[in-house]
């Protein structure tokens, strides 16, 4: 499949906290049904939530796993598009280690 058409997954980058210190948004904190992928473009290890590993495993040619920066970056290249969310948030979250 081109990879314009390829649906985007965007994922949050393990240092998500550190990049929006300051900004006033609360803190993301994965939980235990979070894995850690890696962006297909920059290599970044990024937070995967389990609606969006379910997602890849269905049509894994059909997606694209990026950190939300690159996520940006090619939604640019695309001439925008729209943003949604697959659901969740909802899980235990993990502890600090």
């Amino acid at each position: 499949m081109q990879r314009e058409k390829r649906v985007m997954l965007g994922c949050p980058p393990t240092n998500i906290n550190e990049l929006l210190e300051g900004m006033g948004v609360p803190p993301f904190v994965p939980t235990v049904e979070h894995s850690l992928a890696q962006c297909e473009d920059c290599g970044t290890d990024v937070w995967i939530g389990p609606n969006q590993r379910a997602a890849r495993a269905r049509a894994p040619q059909a997606t694209l796993v990026v950190c939300m920066a690159c996520g940006l970056i090619e939604q640019a290249k695309r001439g925008g598009g729209a943003v949604g969310h697959l659901g969740g948030g909802g899980g235990r979250p993990r502890l600090p280690g």
